[in-house]
C-alpha cells in the first residue's frame, strides 16, 4: 500500500469514529436502557442495515468460502440462514421487543423463579460475554489480519492495536446508538468497494465469459449452484437445515446482537420489518459482490478440484498458501487506480470494525445488567461503568486472538455452526413449553461451550464431516434438556403466569394461558405465525436460488426464483404489517 491508500483508509476511519461519537450524550442518558438498548427508538431500516453490517465481519470470508467449496459453499450457511430469519421474524422480534429488557440474560429471571434463577442469569450473562463474545471477536479478528496481509504488513496485535482502537473509542462513548448507526456508514462502505472492485477486477480478467469458462475448466463442479457437491453432501446440508428452525436460540443469530436490535427497536412492528429488511440484505444483497470475487479467485487461484469431504483439507489453489488470502491476493493481481487499494482495505476495515463494535457493546452489556449489582446499570449517572466494561472485554478478547486464533476454515465452521448447537433448543423450551424450568436452562448453560470445544477440537470433528458433529451436540442436548427437567420441579405457578403476561408466548402453555385469560389483544395466533414463517422460508429460498443463478446465467430458474420471492414477500409484508403491534 502506498501513502494516499493509508490516507484513504485513515479518512473511512474518521467518517465512522464521528459519527459513533455523535451519539455519546444520547448514550449517556437512562443508564444501561440508554446505552445497550439505544432508548428504544431504533427504526426499522437502521435494525435491518446494523444487523447485516453485524453479520459481514470480512468480504474476504466469502471469497475463502467460494473459493474453498465453490458456488455451492454459501449453502454452509444458507441452508440454516434461510429458516431463522423469517422464524425469528414471525416469532421472536415481537417476544423480545415486548418484555422489555436490555440483554437476553435479563429473560431467565423473567422466566424462572428464587435464587437458582438469579444464578442461572449470571452465568448465563458469564457465558456469553467472556465466552461466546471473546471467541467470535478473536476469530473475526484472526480472519481480518490474514485477509489483509498481503497488502498491509501488519502483525495481529498491530491490527488489535491500531482497528481495534478505534472501534473501542467509538463503541465505549456512543453505546448502542452511536455503533448501530456507524454500522451503517460501514455497510456503505463496504458495499460500494467491493461492488466497483468486482467491475474491475473482471474486465482485467477477460470478462465474465472468460472468467466462467476458466472456472469450467479447471473446476466444473465449482460452478454446481446447489448442494450436494464433492465437499458438501447431502447429510450435511440436511443437519444445518434442521439447524435453522432452531437458531433462534444462537449467541450468533437469533438470541445475540440481532435480538438486542429488537429490544431497541421502537415498537413491535418495527422490530418485525427489521427483521425482514435484515433477511433481504443479508442473504443476497450483501453477497452479490462478494461471490462473484470468489468466482474470480476460483479463476485464478484454482488448479483442480480438491474432491474431498467437508473439514477436509483442499487439494486445489495450489497458487496460495492460505485460502484466507484470496481477497488480498486478488486485489493484488489487479492494476488499481492510486488509492483505490486503500479504499478496498477500508471497506474490509469497515466490515470488521462493524462486527467488533456490535459484539464489544453485546458482551459488555452481559457485564453492566447482569453481573454488576443494579446500582451500577440502572443510575444514569454511571455510564462510565458501561465503557470500562466495553474496554476491558475487548483486551481479554485480544489476548485470545494472539495465543488460539489459528485455521480459519475450521474457526469458520466452529463459530457458525458447531459452538452454538448444544444452546439451540433453549429459544423453543423457554418460550413455547411451560414445563421447561431453569435446571434445564442451567444444564444448557454449563455444558454448551466446554461440549462444543471438545466435540469439535478434542474429539478431532473438525476434519469429519459436518453433520456428524452437529448430529451428535444437538442430539445430546435435547436428550440432556428434556430428561433434567422432567426429573426436576416445575417452575412455580405464580411465576410462570407473571412471564406469560409479560411476554404472551405462544405454544404450550394451555395451564397457564386458562389461569391468566389475558383480552384478545389482535395478535396473530400460533397457526397464523407458523404460516407466516413457512412462507418467508420459500421466499427466502427462492432469493437463494435467483443469487446464485445470477452468475452462471441460468436465467429460468433466476426468473422463477425471483417472481417466487417477490410474491410471498408482497404477500407476507401485506399480512404482517397491519397485524404487528406499533407500541
Amino acid at each position: 500500500m502506498q501513502f494516499i491508500d493509508w490516507l484513504v483508509v485513515a479518512f473511512a476511519c474518521l467518517i465512522v469514529i464521528t459519527v459513533g461519537l455523535a451519539f455519546s450524550r444520547r448514550s449517556s442518558k437512562h443508564g444501561a436502557e440508554g446505552y445497550f438498548a439505544g432508548g428504544r427508538d431504533v427504526p426499522w431500516w437502521a435494525i435491518g442495515l446494523s444487523n447485516t453490517a453485524t453479520y459481514s465481519s470480512g468480504t474476504g470470508a466469502f471469497v475463502m468460502l467460494v473459493l474453498v467449496f465453490g458456488l455451492a459453499g454459501n449453502w454452509l450457511w444458507w441452508a440454516n440462514w434461510i429458516v431463522w430469519m423469517p422464524l425469528v421474524a414471525m416469532v421472536w422480534a415481537r417476544l423480545w421487543r415486548r418484555m422489555q429488557i436490555v440483554t437476553t440474560a435479563e429473560l431467565i429471571s423473567l422466566r424462572y423463579g428464587g435464587a437458582p434463577a438469579q444464578f442461572a442469569r449470571k452465568l448465563y450473562a458469564a457465558v456469553c460475554c467472556f465466552g461466546f463474545a471473546v471467541l467470535i471477536i478473536s476469530y473475526i479478528t484472526g480472519f481480518f489480519a490474514k485477509t489483509i496481509a498481503p497488502l498491509c504488513p501488519l502483525s495481529t496485535w498491530q491490527v488489535l492495536l491500531i482497528f481495534g482502537g478505534i472501534t473501542v473509542i467509538y463503541t465505549m462513548f456512543g453505546g448502542l446508538l452511536g455503533v448501530v448507526y456507524a454500522d451503517i456508514v460501514q455497510f456503505i462502505i463496504m458495499i460500494g468497494g467491493c461492488t466497483v472492485f468486482l467491475v474491475i477486477a473482471v474486465n482485467q480478467h477477460g470478462g465474465w465469459t472468460e472468467i466462467i469458462h476458466r472456472v469450467q475448466t479447471s473446476r466444473p463442479s465449482g460452478l454446481i449452484q446447489v448442494p450436494p457437491t464433492a465437499s458438501i453432501d447431502s447429510l450435511t446440508l440436511l443437519a444445518l437445515f434442521l439447524q435453522g428452525w432452531f437458531f433462534a436460540g444462537s449467541p450468533t443469530a437469533g438470541e445475540g446482537m440481532t435480538a438486542q436490535r429488537f429490544m431497541s427497536a421502537r415498537n413491535e412492528r418495527h422490530a418485525v420489518g427489521g427483521q425482514l429488511f435484515n433477511a433481504f440484505l443479508a442473504l443476497s444483497f450483501r453477497t452479490l459482490p462478494l461471490i462473484g470475487l470468489g468466482i474470480v479467485a476460483m479463476s485464478l487461484f484454482w488448479t483442480s478440484d480438491p474432491g474431498a469431504h467437508l473439514g477436509a483439507a483442499p487439494a486445489g489453489f495450489t497458487l496460495l498458501k492460505d485460502p484466507a488470502f484470496a481477497w488480498g491476493e486478488l486485489i493484488k493481481k489487479c492494476k488499481l487506480p492510486p488509492g483505490f487499494t486503500g479504499l478496498l482495505v477500508a471497506a474490509e476495515v469497515a466490515a470488521y470494525m462493524g462486527t467488533l463494535s456490535s459484539l464489544i457493546n453485546w458482551g459488555s452489556s452481559f457485564v453492566v445488567n447482569d453481573l454488576m449489582p443494579a446500582r451500577f446499570s440502572k443510575a444514569s449517572g454511571k455510564a462510565w461503568v458501561s465503557r470500562v466494561a466495553t474496554l476491558c472485554l475487548f483486551v481479554f478478547a485480544a489476548v485470545v486472538t494472539l495465543f488460539f486464533v489459528d485455521d480459519m476454515v475450521s474457526w469458520f465452521l466452529f463459530i457458525n455452526s458447531a459452538m452454538v448447537v448444544f444452546l439451540l433448543p433453549l429459544a423453543w423450551f423457554r418460550f413455547f413449553w411451560w414445563r421447561f424450568n431453569v435446571w434445564g436452562e442451567l444444564s444448557a448453560t454449563i455444558l454448551g461451550l466446554p461440549l462444543s470445544i471438545i466435540v469439535w477440537f478434542v474429539l478431532g470433528f473438525e476434519h469429519r464431516p459436518l453433520w456428524e458433529g452437529l448430529g451428535l451436540l444437538f442430539g445430546l442436548s435435547i436428550v440432556v434438556l428434556v430428561t433434567v427437567t422432567l426429573l426436576t420441579p416445575a417452575e412455580s405457578h405464580e411465576t410462570l403466569c407473571a412471564f406469560y403476561k409479560r411476554c404472551r408466548p405462544p405454544g404450550l402453555w394451555g395451564p397457564i394461558r386458562d389461569s391468566v385469560q389475558l383480552p384478545d389483544t389482535g395478535e396473530p395466533s400460533a397457526s397464523r405465525m407458523v404460516i407466516d414463517s413457512l412462507i418467508g422460508i420459500v421466499a427466502c429460498l427462492g432469493l437463494v436460488l435467483a443469487t446464485n443463478a445470477i452468475f452462471v446465467g441460468a436465467w429460468m430458474r433466476f426468473t422463477l426464483s425471483g417472481v417466487l420471492f417477490l410474491g410471498l414477500s408482497a404477500w407476507l409484508l401485506n399480512r404482517i404489517w397491519t397485524h404487528s403491534k406499533t407500541s
